[in-house]
């Protein structure tokens, strides 16, 4: 029926640790704080990576649109070309070089390597370790020069991009609305 209704409200406890680990333990607030950073940072990530995928897929739909075009362009096929290699190398600088994970051969750190900074840190009785701070740190400045990297695609070459599509002739594309008649 979409109404909430209370059965019980809270009911305060105190939690004791059962021992003091060979860490001293940082203080709840520092614990909470970085929590609260390395969730922010999950949620950036994440939006960066959808914001990479549907650009990817944006792309090469509009690639797929131009083969179509009553009136193809050249320019435009190679501005949708060298839009897709920027997109795969952000992919890349992301996510790290699939052909050397094929292989078992390590990858240069990436800014997705920070999506397990949570369970790292928090998943023991001590908090954060500086470590634990400077790999957040260190993942933070990647994914912001990601970002840097991949928000002059989003915010204006793929419109722009799907404009100059749309005077080819090209077939409407996922994304594009509603067909105005």
């Amino acid at each position: 029926d979409g109404v909430n209704t209370v059965l019980q409200g809270p009911e305060p406890f105190k939690v004791e640790p059962l021992f003091e680990g060979s860490l001293p333990r940082k203080s709840y607030k520092e614990m909470n704080d970085f929590r609260e950073e390395a969730f922010a940072f999950q949620q950036d990530l994440t939006a960066a990576n959808i914001a990479l995928s549907k650009s990817q897929q944006t792309v090469d739909a509009m690639l797929r649109a131009l083969n179509k075009a009553t009136a193809p362009s050249d320019a435009l096929l190679k501005r949708l070309n060298d839009t897709k290699i920027t997109l795969m190398d952000i992919d890349k600088e992301l996510h790290g070089d699939e052909i050397k994970g094929e292989i078992g051969e390590r990858s240069d750190p990436t800014a997705s390597d920070g999506n397990s900074i949570s369970w790292r840190a928090l998943g023991n009785t001590y908090g954060p370790t500086d470590e634990h701070k400077a790999f957040l740190s260190r993942v933070q400045s990647q994914l912001k020069k990601v970002k840097a990297k991949l928000l002059p695609i989003v915010n204006s070459a793929l419109p722009a991009l799907e404009s100059d599509l749309k005077k080819t002739g090209a077939p409407w594309i996922e994304g594009q609305g509603l067909i105005k008649n």
